[in-house]
């Protein structure tokens, strides 16, 4: 009978933090890091990277007098990694992403039109700024026409 060895492969640095994520929930990076046995700055470009991908959750920590918190992580739900790769309200968007969702929005809701910006960002969960950011980018190109001054109105062009 031969016995079989204990694996000494090393786990790779992402699925150390996973683990260290899953055994402490709103951890620091710093905490994570000592948990994983890695260094800081690699468990902290590994959280941005899972970040971005819609895995784990940021908690920014704040200030507490003049001294800035450490943000604190956890991992998202299935549910929530599905969303962010959507790109669902609420998520951060890739560049350029937010035309195209107000665009859609104001040929899918034309009977509702003309649209301002605040009745726009309500509608997708986004800023108001930033939609109106947008609207200006997509007057530009005559995707939409600008339709009133005071107040700021659009309509998707003809």
């Amino acid at each position: 009978m031969t016995k079989t060895k204990p694996s000494t492969e090393k786990p790779s640095a992402e699925q150390a933090v996973r683990k260290a994520l899953r055994a402490r929930p709103d951890a620091s990076a710093a905490e994570l890091a000592a948990a994983a046995g890695l260094g800081r700055s690699t468990v902290s470009k590994l959280l941005a990277e899972l970040e971005r991908g819609g895995e784990v959750r940021r908690r920014t920590g704040g200030r507490e007098g003049g001294r800035r918190m450490p943000d604190r992580w956890s991992l998202c739900s299935a549910k929530r990694a599905a969303r962010a790769a959507q790109g669902e309200a609420g998520e951060r968007l890739r560049p350029g992403a937010l035309d195209g969702l107000v665009l859609d929005y104001m040929t899918r809701h034309e009977d509702n039109g003309p649209f301002g910006p605040g009745m726009i960002a309500k509608a997708l969960s986004r800023s108001s700024g930033a939609v109106a950011n947008s609207l200006v980018r997509l007057a530009r190109s005559n995707q939409v026409r600008q339709v009133g001054e005071r107040p700021l109105r659009y309509s998707p062009a003809a």
